[in-house]
């Protein structure tokens, strides 16, 4: 009996070492305030190994059978769109807090799941800007270390620039 082929051969072994590691290049996992980092790491992992287009929307999926010599046959390109698909919305799954997980069930593409996330966390309001605004006014050095507390800054800066 033949052992099952890898399902992902046809794909550049890059990509198959982000699918199979993404989990490992995101610093946090999605939490309720994080958001604007977190997309933008995931982003960023996901564009450097032209998958991108699996959660914007612009790899849409192909049918899902074609016909060949008068018949209706499975898609082989379909089956190839899934598989990538399925690993992204797993890659997205492992990479959210549980607090999150609740937001993110019954979704069947990589592209649901991320619209869906983006309209839950994505909230850029007033009072979230003043939340930022006011961490960054009463951040105190005390005893970090002035590298520790100016990380601090950073991040604080990294979040409102996110924002815009």
């Amino acid at each position: 009996m033949a052992a099952p082929s890898d399902p992902l051969a046809s794909l550049p072994s890059g990509v198959k070492l982000l699918l199979r590691s993404l989990h490992n290049l995101i610093p946090e996992k999605l939490t309720e305030t994080n958001y604007p980092a977190w997309s933008l790491n995931v982003q960023t992992a996901l564009s450097a190994n032209l998958l991108l287009g699996w959660i914007d929307g612009h790899e849409a999926a192909p049918a899902p059978t074609i016909s060949k010599n008068d018949k209706t046959v499975p898609n082989p390109e379909y089956t190839s769109w899934t598989i990538v698909d399925t690993q992204i919305r797993a890659c997205l799954l492992a990479v959210i807090s549980p607090s999150v997980h609740k937001h993110a069930c019954g979704f069947t593409t990589s592209a649901a799941l991320w619209d869906a996330l983006a309209a839950w966390y994505n909230s850029v309001s007033t009072a979230h800007i003043y939340q930022i605004r006011d961490k960054l006014h009463t951040l105190r050095k005390g005893t970090k270390t002035i590298t520790q507390y100016l990380d601090d800054v950073a991040t604080i800066l990294s979040d409102l620039d996110a924002l815009k």
